[in-house]
């Protein structure tokens, strides 16, 4: 009980502490608009560990983070290493979250990106493939169950 406790307190500190910003603007008319931005620079979707989220990119490309909604109904988190800075390079990263919200998981892994188009930066889009080796936990208290994966994913603006 006592883990289930710690656990789902980590997952609430994780997801209050994602960084939002609320910006009032007024626009022609006079009236408050009221927008909210989640960090990163694209969204990206795909058939993935994280099936959908915000990745962010610097100014060549290069995957800096990934986070968002876990393929098991959870949250993940992906952080990317830096090998080469460009986008067209085989970028690998360690990631870290969660299935039906409380069952951790934990894995690593390396992705190639290939942009969308002829931007050598992928602001209009990028297509991502990569594979990656996680372990999963079957029950709380029990044995990871290591599981290879391959991916394939698109992020856009």
């Amino acid at each position: 009980m006592k883990k289930i406790a710690a656990l789902t307190a980590a997952i609430l500190l994780l997801v209050t502490g994602i960084p939002q910003k609320s910006h009032a603007e007024e626009n022609a008319t006079g009236k408050t608009k009221t927008s909210f931005n989640l960090p990163g620079n694209q969204w990206r979707v795909g058939l993935d560990t994280i099936i959908a989220g915000r990745i962010k990119r610097d100014d060549n490309g290069t995957p800096k983070y990934l986070f968002g909604i876990s393929a098991g109904l959870g949250f993940a988190f992906r952080y990317y290493f830096t090998v080469k800075d460009e986008l067209q390079a085989v970028h690998p990263y360690l990631e870290g979250g969660t299935t039906m919200v409380i069952y951790p998981y934990f894995g690593g892994g390396a992705e190639y990106d290939l942009p969308d188009g002829n931007d050598p930066t992928g602001e209009s889009g990028v297509f991502s493939v990569g594979g990656g080796l996680y372990f999963f936990s079957k029950f709380f208290g029990a044995n990871f169950v290591p599981l290879p994966v391959i991916t394939i994913s698109y992020s856009f603006k």
